[in-house]
């Protein structure tokens, strides 16, 4: 490997969106017929930030007789492996230009899902923080006054008043644990947008959420889709690319199945008998059926091409149904658990009070 000192295997892991940039130019240059060690050091002028610089050491390592493959291979700390290996198969099937193309419409297809997933998330976490500062409010400074108020009189709280009372001094204990909770989802989140494996996996906490489940799940089955695809129309082995694709996806369950399926495959067994034998159950239906029953590489990659905007159309359906009524239905909960919180600490214990003022 050609280069030295901090110029050695690259640095931090890029975003997926300094990625989409980076391929842009480098689809361009190609297209054009530019050398890519000149342009690339034009570009790296251009480009602002980490991405240019990330331009400048490929056009350095390309200028020192690497080629683009190599050069890449050395930033492996910048640029995804899954970047690299579909670089380097269009560079054996002389059709580079067209794997850049397929991996700029993965790329920007990853990063419309996450804007998605991210645009159905805000706003009930935004509601679910304040009704939770709320009841922190209400059970550490409204309750104590009405306990005191109770005692000044001398008469005995209500069993609610005491339970709230309770729960207000152990706030100590508790509190933090909303606000570290938004911490890791807001560290997975940006975690999300590095490209180093494209880090779906950072999704993983999603799935603590019902109404995110099918959303990621088909947002996942999309990217599998497209880029087993782009895989094997650049002449990637067949188990190979079922691997690398499932591993680009970050979900382990997808993972586990496609190396069952691969070492199927390796060791002479047909794709449907390796399907069955993997126990794809990670897999949705379709792609289970696509996997099993396609007979030749042409067909599985046109029925892969036609799964994947249906199976993107569908998760962009339910976030944008997430959109629209999640909000509502947060605002209905909400409201609710307000009016509780209110006539647990306040009406309660004031009707209480007044009972006990007017008796005998």
């Amino acid at each position: 490997m050609v280069g030295g000192g901090s110029d050695e295997a690259g640095g931090r892991p890029i975003t997926v969106e300094e990625l989409i940039a980076l391929n842009a130019e480098i689809a361009a240059l190609v297209r054009a017929g530019s050398p890519l060690e000149f342009g690339l050091g034009r570009s790296g002028k251009d480009l602002p930030g980490r991405l240019g610089q990330v331009a400048s050491k490929l056009s350095a390592r390309m200028e020192r007789g690497q080629t683009l493959v190599e050069a890449l291979d050395a930033e492996k700390g910048t640029i995804p492996p899954l970047y690299r290996a579909v670089v380097e198969a269009g560079s054996r099937t002389g059709n580079v230009a067209s794997a850049l193309e397929g991996l700029s419409k993965y790329l920007r297809g990853y990063a419309e899902a996450r804007d998605a997933v991210g645009l159905a998330l805000w706003y009930p976490l935004l509601v679910a923080t304040l009704a939770y500062f709320l009841f922190l409010g209400v059970a550490v400074v409204l309750v104590p006054r009405f306990v005191s108020a109770f005692a000044h009189l001398g008469l005995p709280a209500t069993r609610t008043l005491e339970i709230l009372d309770g729960v207000g001094r152990t706030a100590w204990a508790w509190w933090p644990i909303w606000p570290v909770l938004l911490v890791l989802i807001a560290f997975a989140w940006v975690r999300s947008g590095k490209a180093s494996w494209f880090d779906a996996r950072s999704w993983n906490f999603l799935g603590l959420f019902p109404w995110m489940r099918s959303l990621v799940r088909d947002y996942r089955s999309a990217a599998f889709a497209e880029l087993l695809a782009l895989l094997l129309e650049n002449r990637i082995g067949y188990p190979d690319a079922v691997t690398l694709a499932a591993e680009a996806t970050g979900e382990a369950g997808l993972i586990g199945d496609s190396h069952k399926i691969a070492e199927a495959m390796r060791s002479g067994r047909p794709a449907d008998q390796a399907v069955v034998e993997g126990s794809a159950s990670s897999f949705s239906p379709m792609l289970r059926w696509v996997l099993a029953h396609g007979r030749t590489e042409g067909s599985v990659v046109q029925a892969l091409r036609n799964l994947a905007p249906m199976y993107r159309s569908r998760a962009a359906l339910r976030a944008a149904k997430l959109r629209t009524l999640l909000p509502s239905l947060i605002v209905v909960f909400v409201g609710a658990t307000a009016a509780l919180i209110y006539a647990l600490t306040l009406f309660l214990p004031l009707t209480g009070l007044l009972k006990e003022l007017a008796g005998p």
